[in-house]
């Protein structure tokens, strides 16, 4: 690894308490085995049924956590941001992988490698602890989605992704690097009726689109206040 990558990880690494929390002999573990991967967006950065290998911290940009059935359907089941890691449940099961990880956008990703992983988890109270905050954290974002699946109509559905997708966030106005496709993906509905979503919205000032590339610029408390939250 050259001297930028070692230095984007060590900014990455240097923003969570947890790794401040390690004594200097992990530390230099985690940063000296840790490796920088940057992908192209529609890029797979693992298959599902590969043997686990990495944690993986998203540096920039936008992956997707995803499952192709028998019959070639696909379901997103997690859309990952910048900030946000993944692969630690199957590391922790030392599973193969159970979907694909597929980038959205061009991204910057830090591989924490599956030794290293254990050996933090079996030493670090305060690593251990992040791990439990991550898998909770996930897990309610995937009990809203079935809750929305099972029990709102597909105005509701959208609405609850696109917060989802803008990190719950308090700005006034977020932009979402999206394509209407994966919307659909995490919705669970088809294109068109998601775009029947979104022209509902833009009438009510819930969502607008800017740019010659129709960028989503959401608001949150307006989707907030439409779903009930």
């Amino acid at each position: 690894m050259d001297e930028t990558s070692t230095a984007s990880l060590a900014e990455f690494l240097g923003k969570w308490p947890w790794f401040h929390a390690l004594s200097t002999e992990l530390r230099a573990l985690t940063l000296g085995t840790s490796v920088e991967m940057k992908v192209a967006a529609g890029q797979y950065v693992a298959r599902a049924g590969e043997p686990s290998a990495y944690w993986y911290g998203v540096v920039s940009g936008q992956l997707q956590m995803c499952i192709v059935g028998p019959e070639g359907d696909e379901t997103t089941l997690y859309y990952l941001r910048e900030g946000e890691w993944c692969g630690d449940g199957s590391l922790l099961k030392r599973e193969l992988m159970q979907y694909d990880l597929r980038s959205l956008t061009s991204a910057r990703l830090c591989l924490v490698p599956a030794n290293t992983f254990h050996v933090l988890r079996s030493s670090s109270l305060e690593f251990s602890n992040f791990l439990c905050d991550v898998m909770n954290a996930r897990m309610g974002e995937f009990v809203g989605m079935l809750v929305a699946s099972r029990l709102l109509g597909p105005e509701k559905r959208v609405a609850k992704a696109l917060l989802m997708l803008a990190k719950n966030g308090h700005e006034d106005a977020l932009r979402l690097s999206i394509h209407q496709r994966d919307l659909a993906l995490i919705c669970g509905l088809s294109r068109q009726r998601v775009n029947m979503a979104l022209a509902s919205f833009k009438q009510d000032g819930i969502v607008r689109t800017e740019g010659p590339k129709g960028f989503l610029i959401v608001h949150t408390q307006r989707l907030r206040d439409y779903i009930g939250n």
